[in-house]
């Protein structure tokens, strides 16, 4: 007899164990399921500032001057072409003493000058007219900006190439990722060397993109930090357990249902 209850017993709980995943995603879903209609009515916004964003309208004009603003440091690589003194022509790396090689007629300090500025000097070096010398940054490896938070190819240090505005930046890096909170999107800018407290701006960027508002689309500086906060969303579905992700993803839409995902749901 113990030996029958025992068995019994065994089934009993085997039935619970595979029962459990049956109500209970029912039952989640019943709670989750007003809540899951207010995030998909917020993703639908959101598509439309995503489509905005990577459009880069705008971009020419504000671009326009930026990459003339450049300030060339250790260790960028500029382009130089001379015009009739093409020894000079070609790449040349800014070295740890802010100078680069032009061979026979030595090194030239450039570290802190404008484009501009470098072609001047490189013209008065090289003994030509100004207007035949050309500079172009080759490689911006002296300063960067710090992308923090839901932007598209994780948080990353990327090249900062003159004084673009928050939008082209973010532009030119991929955008935002799906889990992306537009509203909460802010530029840290450190004052530790002016000895003043950090400097924290409100970018708008559903003003700048929707309105036509760029009154928050502010130039970046060196070493600036974006930050673009998560939407509830992507917070929700980073607790959500991994068995019941299908089940949520499929009531909020956020995911096509499987006919075998429709028929678990029937039942």
């Amino acid at each position: 007899m113990e030996g029958k209850r025992r068995e019994e017993e065994g089934k009993t709980s085997d039935r619970i164990v595979h029962a459990a995943p049956r109500w209970l995603p029912r039952t989640f879903s019943f709670f989750l399921f007003p809540f899951s209609f207010g995030l998909a009515g917020c993703a639908l916004n959101r598509s439309h500032l995503d489509r905005a964003l990577m459009a880069g309208a705008g971009a020419p004009v504000r671009n326009e001057g930026v990459a003339e603003d450049y300030t060339v440091a250790c260790p960028d690589v500029i382009e130089l072409m001379a015009g009739a003194r093409a020894e000079f022509n070609g790449p040349r790396a800014v070295g740890p003493d802010g100078s680069v090689d032009l061979g026979s007629l030595g090194r030239l300090r450039v570290e802190g000058a404008r484009l501009s500025e470098v072609a001047r000097r490189v013209a008065i070096r090289a003994g030509v007219s100004p207007n035949q010398v050309h500079v172009r940054v080759a490689e911006h490896n002296s300063q960067q900006i710090y992308l923090i938070g839901e932007v598209t190819g994780f948080q990353r240090a990327v090249a900062y190439c003159g004084p673009e505005t928050v939008l082209d930046v973010l532009q030119r890096t991929g955008g935002l990722t799906p889990g992306a909170e537009p509203e909460p999107v802010y530029v840290i800018r450190s004052r530790v060397a002016d000895g003043r407290p950090p400097e924290v701006v409100h970018v708008d960027l559903p003003a700048i993109l929707m309105k036509k508002d760029e009154r928050s689309n502010i130039r970046l500086q060196p070493f600036d930090q974006v930050f673009v906060g998560e939407t509830r969303q992507s917070i929700v579905d980073r607790c959500i357990p991994p068995f019941m992700r299908p089940v949520y993803q499929t009531i909020s839409g956020f995911r096509r249902p499987s006919a075998r995902g429709i028929e678990e749901l029937r039942n």
